[in-house]
């Protein structure tokens, strides 16, 4: 009897996750230029050279660290509005990696990766909305995609501070943050014509 696929692709994929979990806990520790390949093997309990294997150099790794955290919210519906701000608030408050990581790329003037299925279906939902219901509206899809998301990216590290500059307490500076998330998707979705949900 011969062996199935699926035994060595479950352990290829659980030595990825491994590699990208520890990748991930490092990029957050230390930042994207701040580790070596070694420590990630040895955070992993891999083998250095399936690191090589999987993801060929540093860079491609870094960004495959992020994009796995990122995948795990790439499905949420709708694509847009109160809700999907909501939770994409969140995603870069439980990620703060995610928001040093985008950071650091342009902070060092390397290229930023392409848009993520969630914010590229964000934008044309918005926008297939906006010609349906109100073509002449002023409001801008792409624009308030990419602001809110700077604004996500930019919370998640800098919310501790912003806390203490305001006199409150962390969790309500989030609280606050979000309910103005959900507020401008809100308002968003009313320029539009769109479900509020």
């Amino acid at each position: 009897m011969g062996s199935t696929p699926e035994g060595p692709t479950r352990k290829r994929e659980a030595t990825q996750t491994a590699i990208l979990d520890a990748a991930v806990a490092l990029v957050v520790e230390k930042g994207i230029d701040g580790f070596t390949l070694s420590a990630v093997a040895q955070r992993g309990k891999i083998n250095r050279a399936l690191i090589y294997h999987y993801f060929h150099d540093r860079e491609n790794l870094v960004f495959q660290a992020i994009r796995h955290i990122v995948q795990r919210y790439e499905e949420t519906k709708p694509p847009g509005g109160p809700d999907a701000a909501e939770r994409s608030a969140r995603m870069h408050i439980d990620h703060p990696e995610i928001g040093r990581f985008f950071f650091q790329l342009l902070l060092t003037n390397r290229p930023m990766p392409p848009l993520s299925r969630r914010m590229v279906a964000a934008i044309e939902a918005l926008n297939k909305l906006k010609a349906a219901n109100a073509p002449d509206s002023p409001y801008d899809p792409e624009m308030s995609v990419m602001t809110g998301w700077l604004a996500q990216l930019s919370w998640s590290f800098a919310r501790t501070e912003i806390a203490r500059l305001l006199g409150m307490t962390v969790e309500e500076a989030d609280r606050r943050f979000i309910a103005s998330m959900r507020l401008a998707g809100k308002h968003n979705m009313e320029q539009i014509g769109g479900p509020i949900s």
